[in-house]
């Protein structure tokens, strides 16, 4: 049987009542079904409105009380006092689902397989007044944290009922979300914002998912579907009119979840008599984006050793979009269209993870447990040690017994310093390189701030325009505007050769931001045109970059250990108070673990020359040891960093001498 057909069966598929209900009655009904459906439901209060009011949610699953591995939903309506006819779409779908339950074999499997909540109510104060902002005058989808106007995450400041969605959210793990208004008759989707405040085309990196799960709202209401205003019913948000501080960017941001607005009515409070007829046109479509949330990939991240799940970030490689496990149970759920992904992984204190050739199918989501393993850990020396220049010593670290190691050490170890450049010097300088058909260069007229920006080279059909630099662990943010064909002539910028931007036409200035991990890491930013057509500028600018660098040098200890090897001996040639020492993890085929360094620094003091043994003295045993490895140089089986006194890499006459100079003599 059909949803459709099911549906009909049901009794709870249309409204009976004469007209909306109150506050109280909303909270009264909501109680009433939560104590009539206990398997499946339970009742929350998550907070207080300005003047006091309760914030209600209903939570609806096949185990309410039990984290499970299943994505959350939400449906939140009336953040708008004056917007209606959500809230009461959303208590017919509480009665349709509690009521469909064990009865419909589709809807009692949505709520087998998701934790389903729903908050009729975001704004109780405005409903009761019929008016439009919270009691202090404050339009709550315009008070949420915004990257270009409001960007600190927090609920300082922001008005109480924003505060309770936010802390809520805070400890929950949605994977897709709407909330509901009236005063017009669309499915909006994210981005409603971008730098300029503009209005104009703002896609964000899941553009097609969203356009796709947006028409799974739209085609199940025909009045929706066939808008003569919006194309199938559905727009981008700042396309339509730009907003800062909406809840569904806020989401998408900040959080990892989708969301989209779903306007359901051109008129804010329609007549009662209209709800049945309303709920009828959304009915479906309510299950049907919901469902939504089911596709893509999802799978559980746990320590390979002990099992326990890990709370880990999950991006799709060339898609600048973060989503967070839910650390209870370790699973995410990664909302993505049918194709092939690479799939990276990252936790703290973890080797990060790169899956590839990740195939997603049509229908339910495809399935990836991963597990990861702890980062090795340098043991010694840690800091605070003090070593002696010339006499060898052990640097050991845990990890994998069956991996491979590289090990460094630094003389100069320096904290990061945080740079900027706005190009407004007229010249990219010496810290690019350029090159390809065309070199960027700085150019006077474009920019994000100031008057300058660095841009592509102008090149022609088939050619490439690329730039690179370097940049250690760190902050790394900057602005880009890209000018060209949509889906032809294309802006790429990679780290490390990971793509994490990809994109084309005809946009306003964008913010890219990330935190790199320790280590150096080269950046490339590249124009690429097709084989034919220009449009717009046919280029693409960036501006206001900011990374951290830092002077410190690493060298080698050991490039690559053998396997099983959790310990090297090391020589330190020169004294000094700024020494530490790094190990990470060689996967192979130029794959590494993360860096771990000594906790602090170290130093190394002054050291007797010639006294190989380390007793004190330069005699004849410092003479005996230097000879039985007299020329062999590093690589060779029999070679010996000790008895390398000046450090070039092999036991020769310049070190006999060094040796002779100082027979005789004993350590202070």
């Amino acid at each position: 049987m059909s949803i459709v057909a099911a549906l009909s069966l049901l009794i709870a598929a249309t409204p009976t009542l004469a007209q909306y209900r109150t506050y109280s009655q909303i909270g009264a009904f909501m109680q009433r079904v939560a104590a009539d459906h206990p398997d499946i439901t339970r009742f929350y209060d998550l907070g207080l409105s300005e003047e006091g009011r309760h914030i209600w949610a209903i939570q609806i699953t096949d185990d309410p009380d039990v984290e499970e591995d299943e994505p959350e939903f939400r449906y939140i309506s009336t953040m708008h006092g004056d917007e209606w006819v959500g809230n009461e779409m959303c208590l017919f779908f509480i009665d349709l689902l509690t009521e469909g339950y064990g009865v419909d074999p589709d809807i009692t499997d949505l709520v087998d397989e998701i934790d389903i909540w729903i908050v009729p109510l975001m704004n109780p104060d405005g409903y009761v007044d019929v008016e439009r902002e919270n009691a202090n005058g404050v339009d709550l989808n315009r008070d949420f944290p915004d990257p270009y106007t409001s960007p600190e995450n927090t609920p300082d400041g922001r008005a109480a009922e924003t505060g309770v969605i936010m802390n809520w959210t805070f400890a929950s793990s949605f994977t897709l979300s709407a909330n509901m208004h009236t005063g017009a008759l669309v499915v909006n989707y994210p981005f409603d914002n971008n730098a300029e405040g503009a209005d104009v085309y703002t896609p964000t990196p899941d553009d097609d998912m969203f356009i796709w799960i947006s028409e799974e709202y739209s085609r199940h209401n025909l009045p929706m579907w066939n808008s003569p205003s919006f194309y199938h019913g559905i727009t981008n948000g700042a396309d339509w009119y730009a907003i800062a501080g909406g809840m569904q960017d806020w989401n998408y941001h900040y959080m990892g979840s989708n969301e989209v607005t779903l306007e359901l009515s051109n008129t804010y409070i329609p007549p009662y008599s209209q709800i049945p007829t309303y709920w009828e046109q959304n009915r479906d479509s309510m299950l049907a984006y919901m469902a939504t949330c089911l596709i893509g990939v999802r799978g559980i991240v746990t320590d390979v050793d002990t099992g326990l799940p890990l709370g880990a970030t999950v991006t799709v490689v060339g898609r600048d979009h973060e989503i967070y496990t839910d650390p209870d149970v370790g699973d995410y759920h990664r909302m993505l269209l049918p194709g092939t992904y690479d799939l990276y992984f990252e936790a703290d204190g973890y080797d990060p993870l790169t899956v590839t050739n990740v195939v997603v199918a049509a229908g339910p989501a495809t399935r990836l447990d991963v597990t990861l393993e702890t980062s090795s850990r340098i043991v010694y020396p840690n800091g605070g040690e003090t070593l002696t220049a010339g006499v060898a010593t052990e640097v050991t670290w845990t990890g994998n017994e069956s991996a491979q190691y590289q090990v460094q050490y630094t003389d100069n170890y320096v904290e990061t310093a945080t740079v900027t450049d706005d190009f407004e010097d007229g010249s990219l300088g010496p810290d690019y390189d350029t090159g390809g058909d065309q070199d960027w260069f700085v150019t006077a007229g474009q920019s994000h701030s100031g008057e300058h920006s660095a841009r592509a080279g102008d090149i022609g059909d088939n050619e490439i325009s690329w730039m690179t630099r370097t940049a250690t662990g760190g902050v790394l943010n900057f602005w880009y505007r890209v000018s060209s064909q949509s889906g032809f002539d294309y802006f790429s910028f990679y780290i490390d050769d990971d793509e994490e931007i990809h994109t084309s036409g005809n946009g306003s200035w964008t913010y890219y931001g990330t935190t790199l991990p320790a280590g150096s890491h080269v950046l490339r930013w590249e124009y690429e045109k097709d084989d034919n057509q220009s449009l717009y500028a046919d280029t693409v600018w960036i501006d206001d970059l900011e990374l951290a660098t830092a002077e410190t040098e690493w060298g080698n200890i050991v490039e690559l250990t053998e396997p099983g090897v959790m310990s090297v001996e090391w020589v330190p040639r020169g004294e000094g108070d700024d020494y530490k020492v790094r190990v990470r993890r060689v996967f192979g085929g130029g794959s590494h673990g993360v860096w771990d360094e000594s906790d602090a620094t170290f130093s190394v003091e002054p050291g007797l020359i010639g006294d190989l043994n380390g007793d004190g003295v330069v005699d004849l045993s410092d003479l005996a040891l230097l000879l039985a490895h007299y020329g062999w140089c590093e690589g060779d089986a029999n070679y010996n960093p000790v008895t390398d006194i000046d450090g070039n890499g092999c036991t020769d006459l310049s070190d006999l001498a060094a040796l002779l100079a100082h027979y005789g003599e004993t350590y202070p």
